[in-house]
């Protein structure tokens, strides 16, 4: 299976699969953790942000906030 990472925090749908680059003030979800887009909300406290639900393949599903956090989508 070959897989392709595109740009920087390109806009997700719900399905897609990522990459985490950066997640501000978390450790339980480490840089390189791939994941899925479960949710995609906007963010009530940010201007022009949303919050982006992600089942990690850790366990978690640890939401990033697309103003403070980095990722890439992979593409299969």
């Amino acid at each position: 299976m070959n897989k392709k990472v595109n740009t920087l925090n390109p806009d997700l749908s719900v399905g897609d699969k990522i990459i985490l680059l950066y997640m501000d003030g978390e450790t339980s979800v480490p840089m390189g953790s791939i994941g899925m887009v479960t949710e995609i909300n906007v963010d009530p406290f940010e201007k022009d942000s949303k919050i982006i639900t992600v089942n990690w393949d850790n366990g978690s599903s640890l939401a990033m906030i697309s103003s403070t956090d980095a990722w890439k989508k992979i593409k299969e």
